[in-house]
Order: C-alpha cells, then structure tokens, then sequence
C-alpha cells in the first residue's frame, strides 16, 4: 500500500545560509498573528457585542452603526484579507517557481494595513475633531501604503512571462490590483467622513466598497488557491484555460457591479440597477466554476492524507457554502434584473454572510491546518486532535446557518429576538478562530523552542 501521511515541515536542521532561501521564510506567520489578532479582539467580538446590543437595549447611540462599519473592515481586510496575502506570500514561490520579490515590501505591508485598521477602529466612533479626523487621514493613507506594497510584490512575481504560476498568477495579479482600487475607495469614503464629521461612511457608497474587498480581492485570492491546491487532494486535473477564463470572468463582474453601484449613490436609475443584478450573475458563475475546478464534489481519487481527512471536511463544506451562496445570489439576482430593482439590503446580507462565515472562516481554518507547516508538525507532535476539526467543523456549519437565517427572513422578522441567532452565531465562529489560533501559536512556539514539544521519531515509511 503506498504511503499517505501528510506533507509535514522538515525535521532536520537547515543551516543558516540554506534557511535564508528557504521559501518558509516568507514574511506569512506575521501576517496569520496579526490576522488572528485583529478577528479575535476585533472582527469577531463586534460580531457578538453587536447583536447583543440590540437585543438587549443596549443605548450606543451612533456608535452602533460606525462599529458595524468598523467590524466589516476588521473582518474583510483584518482577518481574511492579511491572512490570504500571508498565504500568498508563502506560496508565490512555489507556484511561480521564482524567489519572494521585494521582501522589504512584503514585510511592510502587514503592520501598515494592521495599523490603518487599528486606526479607523479607535477614530471612527469616536468623538468629532482634529484627532478624530488625523487619525481617519492616517488610516486611508496607511491601508493605500500597505496595499501598494503587497501588490507590487504580486506583480513583480506573476506579471512576468518566466512565471510558472499560470491561472493561479491570473488570480492574484487582479486579486492584488483590486486590493489597491479597494484602498483608494477606502480612502476616498474615510476622507468624505472626516470631511464631513459624519461616524459613516457614505451608505450609498459603502456597499461597493465591501463587494470589491470580498469578492475582489478576498474571494479572488482564495479561488487561485482553490482551484491550484484542491484539486491536488481530489486527483481532478487543472484546467488552466478555464481558470483564466474565471478569474476574468470574476473582475469582470465585480467591476460592472461596483462602476454601476457608484453611479447609482448618485442618481438611482433602473439601467444601474440592472447592471448591479447582472454583476452579481457574473460572479456566482465565476464562483461556480471555481467550486467546479476544484472537484470536491466529483473528484477523481481521494488524495488526502489520513492525518488530514477531517481538516480537509472543513475545505469541502466552505465550497459547499460557496455554491450555496452563488445559488443564491442568481436567486435573488435574476428576480430583481426582471424588475428593473436591486437586490434589498435583507439580501445582499444574507449571501455576504453566507460567504464570510460559511466561506471565508472556515476555508481560512480548513486549509490553514492542511497547508501550513506549523500543523504538519503539529499533527506529528499531537496526533490525537483529530476530533478538534470536527468540533470546528460543527460550529461554523451552525454559525452560518444562525447568521444567514434572519437575513433570509427579512421583513418578516424585524423584532430584537432575531438578534439572538446572530449573537450566537458570532460566539460559535469567534471560538472556532480562538483554538485554531491557539493551536498555531502553541505549534510556533513548540516548533521554535528545543526541548519544547520535541517532536517524536517518525516511523519507517510503509513499502509494498
């Protein structure tokens, strides 16, 4: 019987001068630590306080609304967006079969975004003034530094002819670029505010803002992982024509739908509308089509490791969701291209979180434990935590599930009581990010410290 561990890290000592080429290097633990810092302490805590205030009467005043702007960008940039540009950063070289570029620039870019996010959090709902609004300056100038590095590492790596990373470079070098457009946006929305002593962001605007950062740039970077490290453990082969095609396909339609959702903040007209509705269709075929490439749902053969057939549970039910959510969005989509309408707020916010929750966390969770090196150690140094990915896997199942549900019902449940679900959909994903994160760092330090979890003996490789 062929042998089916788990890729895991290198056990034996690397020199000094071997380690500073190795692709381990690459700057992607910082940016995983800050990810996890700014969902934990951030992102997911507004997704528990939020709910919470409103089912319990809790007088925020107009802080209320500024925090749930606050926790969007925590989550969209903060959490999944540092982690999928860290993830990045770790496997450009080996897809594109090239070094890091600009590594200075790549290290940057993590406490410049960190910070913009860390500032727009404090200033946003704070009181009006001159430090409220040098502080949003210093945000949006700090998020378009930060944005501006990442993708000139990007495209110097993959918008090259010698680059080996193919439809996976095609989804990255747009992934990247729409990070930059998604950071002028950012800028031009936080500069009207402190222009303005408004605690929001434009409403009208703010809606194409979050649509390029999650399917833009968030949603693009993980379909060029999907589709590139998926089909590895389905045995379905790449389709590199088809994968260009999509990524393509995909920034075609986030920028139909952001061009027509701005110009429609300006003057609502049924034409805008209908161009928003047939973005919206863009997308969820792109998104089909990715959830497609990946072959979780026809593979070929079964790929994965033994050590990591639970993990990989996790990754086949987020593209499950991802199908839910473009299923969906074409639902609701074609209605409202029939009626010359938009798709209502109710709508738009139970396929968003459909794909934040069921998508991105547990996607990030999912593969996080699969691909990276800390848990392949891990899972020679504590091979009895399988049961762990399944307790998680339970948890954002139910989590979306709890949050898409008042969304789904829309009108037809306006009471406070339909903020319950949503309070204990936020306490179910918060806690499944919390052990994941804690495992990371227990790995991080196990891995780095000698003496400290000392990795056993690994047993003689199987032969027939």
């Amino acid at each position: 019987m062929a042998d089916r561990t788990s890729p895991s890290i290198p056990l034996t000592p690397v020199s000094p001068a071997a380690r500073a080429h190795r692709h381990d290097d690459a700057p992607y633990r910082a940016y995983i630590i800050a990810s996890l810092s700014l969902a934990i302490f951030g992102g997911f805590a507004l997704a528990v306080l939020l709910p919470l205030a409103q089912a319990l009467s809790w007088d925020w005043g107009n802080s209320w609304d500024a925090l749930v702007q606050v926790h969007g960008q925590l989550q969209l940039e903060g959490f999944a967006g540092l982690f999928v540009m860290g993830m990045a950063l770790r496997l450009m070289p080996r897809f594109s079969g090239v070094p890091l570029a600009f590594p200075a620039l790549a290290t940057a870019a993590m406490p410049l975004i960190a910070a913009s996010l860390v500032l727009r959090a404090l200033a946003q709902p704070a009181a009006d003034g001159v430090p409220r609004d040098a502080a949003l300056f210093a945000s949006a100038a700090l998020l378009l530094a930060g944005a501006s590095a990442f993708a000139a590492v990007v495209l110097r790596m993959l918008a090259r002819p010698t680059s080996k990373a193919d439809a996976t470079g095609w989804f990255f070098v747009l992934g990247a670029l729409s990070a930059v457009a998604a950071a002028a946006l950012n800028a031009w929305l936080v500069l009207d505010m402190a222009r303005n002593s408004t605690p929001l962001a434009s409403l009208g605007r703010q809606p194409a803002l979050i649509f390029l950062q999650l399917y833009g740039v968030v949603l693009t970077f993980v379909g060029g992982v999907s589709t590139r490290a998926v089909p590895t453990f389905t045995g379905r082969p790449r389709a590199p024509r088809l994968g260009r095609a999509t990524a393509a396909l995909l920034t075609t339609g986030v920028v139909v739908y952001v061009v027509a959702s701005l110009r429609a903040s300006y003057a609502y007209s049924r034409t805008a509308a209908r161009a928003e509705d047939a973005g919206l269709l863009l997308v969820a075929a792109a998104l089909l089509a990715v959830v497609w490439m990946t072959g979780v749902f026809h593979p070929r053969a079964n790929r994965v490791g033994a050590a990591t057939r639970y993990q990989f549970q996790l990754v086949r039910a987020a593209l499950g969701w991802l199908a839910f959510a473009s299923l969906l969005t074409v639902w609701y989509a074609v209605r409202a291209l029939r009626d010359g309408v938009l798709v209502d707020s109710f709508e738009m916010d139970a396929i968003r979180h459909a794909l934040t929750v069921g998508v991105l966390t547990m996607i990030i969770l999912g593969m996080g434990m699969m691909i990276l090196p800390e848990f392949a150690g891990r899972r020679i140094q504590h091979p009895r935590e399988s049961w762990v990915a399944v307790v998680i896997l339970v948890a954002l199942n139910a989590a979306a599930v709890l949050r898409i549900w008042p969304a789904i019902e829309g009108l037809n449940w306006l009471s406070s009581s339909r903020y319950w679900p949503m309070a204990a959909a936020g306490v179910l994903a918060a806690s499944s990010v919390v052990v994941f994160a804690a495992m990371f760092v227990q790995s991080v330090i196990e891995q780095r410290t000698p003496g400290w979890g000392a990795t056993p003996a690994l047993p003689a490789r199987r032969k027939d």
